[in-house]
């Protein structure tokens, strides 16, 4: 294995080509930022926190969402990553180790990435979805709108196509302290379930497991608002 490019090196390339140049500053309602890898005139690698360098970004402060094209220290990967809420995610069917490559295929997969982080977005596994009854579930429009410091962010009739083969079709979220209640479905193992993060630090939990949806019904009626306020504490 050859030996990885220094921060540096990665660093110069970029800023001496035209690839910021040709990019959009905007597309699809999203804005274009420059990343923390190329803002500083004297970077010392002190701009980047853990192991992520950004290059560029498009941002959608309104929807809470935004796509970030990044370096990775860990992997020595170059990827898009997919922010909604609070769920990040890789995008690894765009993973390279090359710098060349990568600057070449973020024009020609902008548009596409920028249209699946639209709320109305369709998404692959959606036909399934519709045979489990998820997007024209109505239960959640019942539930409140806010809980505490919690507001309903994502809702069923627009799932959200996550990692490991799982939808998030429900969420509850308090952007501020970075605490959240999550509901997924799992297409592999035909199950509902549901996550948490607390102060951003994710959790699993097995309080709303459910194999259909009337069963998750009747644990949300029950457990949803003490849940999320004990959450809260």
């Amino acid at each position: 294995m050859a030996k990885p490019e220094t921060i540096e090196t990665i660093r110069n390339y970029f800023l001496q080509g035209d690839f910021l140049q040709k990019l959009p500053r905007e597309l699809l309602g999203f804005t274009f930022q420059q990343g923390n890898l190329l803002q500083s005139d004297e970077f010392s690698g002190k701009e980047c926190k853990g192991n992520e360098f950004i290059l560029c970004s498009y941002v959608n402060q309104k929807l809470r969402r935004r796509l970030d094209f990044i370096y990775t220290k860990e992997t020595f990967d170059y990827m898009p990553v997919k922010q909604v809420g609070l769920h990040r995610f890789r995008q690894l069917r765009y993973i390279t180790r090359n710098k060349e490559e990568f600057a070449m295929l973020i024009p020609q997969i902008l548009s596409r990435l920028l249209a699946e982080l639209q709320p109305d977005f369709q998404c692959s596994a959606y036909p399934m979805l519709a045979k489990k009854g998820i997007p024209q579930w109505t239960f959640p429009a019942t539930l409140p709108d806010k809980i505490g410091p919690f507001e309903k962010f994502i809702t069923p009739e627009h799932p959200l196509d996550f990692i490991n083969n799982s939808t998030i079709f429900l969420d509850y979220v308090d952007f501020t302290g970075g605490d959240e209640l999550v509901f997924l479905y799992n297409r592999a193992r035909n199950e509902f379930f549901a996550e948490t993060k607390k102060a951003f630090f994710p959790n699993t939990i097995h309080d709303f497991d459910a194999l259909d949806l009337p069963e998750l019904e009747r644990l949300l009626t029950k457990k949803l608002e003490p849940y999320l306020l004990q959450l809260a504490e």
